[in-house]
């Protein structure tokens, strides 16, 4: 099975030679800043991604059996050291990152369809590295997964955030307090009471 949502996608991955871009989504507070890894400028959604081409770099996202939530390092080299500055008081820190996977028409320099998201996270630090007039920024990202809570217990309040309005834990409260026959004694939820035993039960019963 496909991990390409796309027909039209999956077709052009199955070929010899295709020609991909991966495109970013980057949410700063001054805007949203859109560009992809090749040359030129690219079309999608109504907006423009710059091209970036031998300048950007991304770290590759490794895929593994465990489940992990693996963050991402994207970097622009060849960077004016005059835009540092503005660079450094953008506000960026935990707002969004979405990378797309695309194919590319060869011939026309067109996606040929709606790209595929392939990562989405937050920012998280940015670095900057300055040599001789220009710099290479680095920014490290975290997977969204990682902001998602580790754990969830069967309690009403989970299951309403996960589902909302299902009640099937909202008695879940009363169970400790719970007392039930079992034979003929009582019962009840709790390492402190004491399950009756076959002689308890009197005698068995035949059709």
């Amino acid at each position: 099975m496909s991990r390409i949502v796309s027909a039209t996608n999956a077709t052009e991955a199955d070929k010899p030679a295709i020609v991909v871009v991966v495109m970013a989504d980057l949410d700063f507070s001054s805007g949203m800043l859109r560009v992809h890894d090749g040359s030129g400028n690219l079309s999608y959604g109504g907006n423009t991604y710059l091209g970036a081409g031998q300048l950007a770099g991304l770290d590759v996202i490794d895929e593994n059996i465990d489940i992990v939530a693996r963050g991402i390092k994207l970097s622009l080299s060849g960077v004016d050291s005059a835009t540092i500055v503005p660079a450094m008081t953008e506000v960026y820190q935990n707002r969004d990152v979405t990378l797309y996977l695309g194919f590319v028409n060869s011939a026309t320099g067109a996606l040929l369809d709606t790209p595929e998201t392939i990562w989405e996270g937050r920012m998280n630090q940015m670095t900057f590295n300055i040599d001789k007039g220009s710099a290479v920024i680095e920014l490290t990202c975290e997977h969204r997964l990682r902001r998602e809570p580790r754990i969830a217990r069967y309690t009403d309040e989970d299951q309403r955030q996960a589902f909302s309005g299902d009640r099937f834990f909202d008695l879940t409260y009363a169970i400790p307090g719970f007392v039930s026959k079992w034979g003929s004694r009582d019962t009840g939820y709790g390492g402190g009471a004491k399950y009756p035993g076959p002689s308890d039960l009197g005698p068995l019963k035949k059709d």
